[in-house]
């Protein structure tokens, strides 16, 4: 037989196996008390009558609270703004580097390509260019230094959508506003 070890709150601190069920026989030190049954795992709590189960965290960050009985995110509002803007920051940097549309054409836009590109917009000389898919197609130097202000375009843009971000976020006076912002 299994049964439960539970503290004040409800909170399921132990699951035992005996072979028989006498609680006299079982010592408990206060404030924790015995229940003679028990759940699968530990991740229930007893809400003074039946066993309740804690269900998934909604994120990495959230504890349960046994007297509130719900999950509860410790984080500050401060704490969420600057972890939100961390996430956009991230998908910023990664919009950026993430290719781009000049004529129709999907470019690289990565470090090395950007070095690529604007190297080739300064030698002011026709190119033959390979394409994020990998086909080729060949820019007279006036097109190459079209693609090299579209590359310019796009970074601006990504950064732009930041910005907005950005201030959204230290803006917002509630968690639910933090969370709804995106780039």
């Amino acid at each position: 037989m299994k049964i439960s070890m539970i503290d004040a709150h409800g909170r399921l601190l132990n699951i035992i196996e005996v072979q028989t069920f006498d609680l006299k026989s079982v010592s408990v030190p206060a404030p924790y008390f015995i229940i003679g049954y028990a759940p699968e795992s530990l991740d229930y709590y007893w809400d003074g009558g039946a066993f309740i189960p804690l269900g998934d965290p909604p994120d990495d960050y959230s504890y349960f609270d046994y007297e509130a009985k719900e999950w509860v995110d410790p984080r500050t509002l401060n704490d969420l703004k600057d972890q939100k803007w961390g996430e956009l920051k991230q998908q910023r940097n990664m919009l950026e580097i993430s290719g781009f549309v000049f004529e129709g054409q999907t470019y690289d836009s990565d470090r090395v390509a950007q070095n690529r590109i604007m190297g080739a917009a300064m030698a002011g000389v026709d190119q033959v260019w390979t394409l994020a898919d990998n086909t080729v197609v060949a820019l007279s130097s006036n097109q190459v230094k079209q693609l090299y202000e579209a590359l310019q375009q796009h970074i601006a843009s990504a950064h732009e959508r930041g910005r907005i971000a950005r201030q959204l976020i230290y803006e917002a006076e509630t968690r639910e506003q933090v969370e709804a912002v995106s780039l």
